[in-house]
């Protein structure tokens, strides 16, 4: 099953226009390749501060006896790191994604649903994926740097 978390970068449209403009596809891809990195970093960032979410909202915290069982220096979504680290982006012609191959993925993201039986699938959301304001002016700029760069 694959989940996807779609952000429009309507405030970067103009910079690969621009960057377009310089007329070799290779650079197009370089900036995306630029984006994915920055992406992939803000997500395990935000992951590894326990969050709040692209929104702002702060995330649940662990209930009582789940809490009991964390370990000193462990955050709502990192025990061991390997979760944080799965998170990578990925370039296939002018798609760019970032995400986890793993399985908890979505469930971490979306929360489980009232459906569900109790226990590991009842968590609450704990959106990680997606963009705040903070990380598109941060895109923004980089890819603007680069531009640039491209066209100096």
């Amino acid at each position: 099953m694959a989940v996807h978390v779609t952000t429009e970068l309507e405030g970067l449209q103009p910079l690969l226009a621009m960057l377009n403009g310089v007329g070799n596809p290779r650079r197009l891809a370089q900036g995306l390749a630029n984006i994915g990195g920055l992406i992939e970093n803000q997500t395990k960032d935000r992951i590894a501060e326990g969050g709040p979410s692209p929104d702002g909202e702060a995330w649940a915290p662990w209930s009582e006896s789940y809490a009991s069982t964390r370990k000193k220096g462990q955050t709502l979504l990192v025990a061991t790191g390997a979760y944080r680290d799965s998170y990578a982006w990925d370039l296939t012609g002018d798609a760019l994604r970032v995400g986890s191959n793993m399985v908890q993925a979505a469930i971490l993201n979306f929360g489980g649903t009232d459906d569900m039986a109790p226990g590991p699938a009842a968590i609450p959301a704990r959106q990680h994926l997606g963009l705040s304001d903070a990380n598109v002016v941060e895109i923004e700029d980089a890819m603007g740097d680069w531009i640039e760069g491209l066209t100096a």
